[in-house]
């Protein structure tokens, strides 16, 4: 059983860790209990394992009615173990389901037990960015109103931009340093980073790829090709005078690094980019950057969500494993 660190405010729970020995983790046990009692609900999991699918794939798959389907999607979701995201369809608008939970870890008694294993979280606020490069169109915004004036790169050295909800950029990069000394004399197993994104175009446009690319500690991980810049509905926590013609929300991306390699959303990308290539313990803090490159194929820019824009009230999540 890891033992769980939070540093500041931020959670994930890509891995859930659970103990007795904290009554705040009561509630959430019995969520997640409930949850796993149902044979549906658990071939559910195993069907979202590997794939996305909406409500209506599920439905079919384990032959039930598309009631009760969204009724078991609603439990999973409440106990964190899958995201449920409506996105654009064919006919409207549909509901698609995605794995979130990689693993779940439940301590019992720890009274006697002992081991090197130990886990911490880093929440980020978006506005904390350490360095960037970034064209126009761009901006932020806070919960109340706009940062300094869009458009112009002089205002991402506002001071103000800490209390940034919302930056949009069209091309370049935004960087961000994490601390590292939880590994001092331990050694990192897996390092993971989870924010709220989307494209980014005039207006919104649900329809608007963007190839985005991210590094640890400049080491290019993978590009995720965003579908668009999602607006037609008013985001879950995007504040009401923040004007419906304007991006929303965006979906919900988790970047991982382990031993067998780099993943997207728990899904292995590739294997040629280990955790060992990174340099973790002998740096001393840990880059994370998200890019537009230059020669991107999609050019579509990027929204980055605060934990009051959106539909995911967090800032940019860090996790990391560590052994002693």
């Amino acid at each position: 059983m890891n033992a769980t660190e939070t540093i500041n405010s931020g959670k994930i729970n890509r891995h859930i860790a659970l103990t007795l020995d904290d009554p705040n983790h009561y509630r959430p046990l019995e969520i997640i209990g409930k949850a796993l009692s149902s044979p549906v609900r658990l071939k559910m999991l195993y069907l979202l394992k590997n794939d996305s699918l909406n409500i209506i794939e599920l439905a079919q798959a384990l032959q039930i009615p598309v009631s009760s389907a969204a009724f078991h999607v609603n439990l999973l979701e409440e106990a964190g173990l899958i995201t449920a995201e409506i996105l654009p369809g064919v006919r409207g608008s549909q509901k698609v389901c995605s794995s979130r939970a990689q693993d779940i870890h439940i301590a019992i008694n720890t009274a006697s037990q002992q081991t090197p294993s130990r886990s911490f979280s880093v929440d980020m606020p978006i506005g904390n960015y350490f360095d960037f490069k970034i064209h126009p169109t761009c901006g932020m915004v806070d919960e109340n109103t706009y940062i300094e004036s869009c458009d112009d790169v002089r205002a991402f050295y506002s001071p103000r931009r800490i209390s940034a909800q919302l930056i949009w950029f069209h091309k370049g990069f935004i960087e961000y340093r994490f601390p590292n000394h939880f590994l001092i004399d331990s050694k990192p197993t897996f390092l993971s980073f989870s924010l709220e994104i989307c494209s980014e175009a005039p207006g919104y446009r649900n329809v608007w790829p963007s190839d985005i690319t991210f590094f640890i500690n400049d080491v290019e991980l993978l590009t995720y090709t965003s579908p668009g810049d999602f607006g037609g509905r008013h985001g879950k926590l995007t504040p009401a005078w923040w004007t419906d013609g304007n991006t929303q929300y965006g979906l919900l991306k988790t970047i991982g690094v382990s031993d067998k390699g780099v993943s997207l959303d728990g899904i292995l990308i590739t294997d040629n980019i280990t955790i060992d290539s990174l340099s973790l313990p002998t740096m001393p803090y840990i880059s994370f950057k998200i890019a537009i490159k230059e020669d991107a194929i999609h050019t579509g820019g990027i929204n980055i969500f605060g934990k009051s824009y959106g539909d995911y009230s967090q800032n940019i999540i860090m996790y990391i494993d560590t052994q002693n």
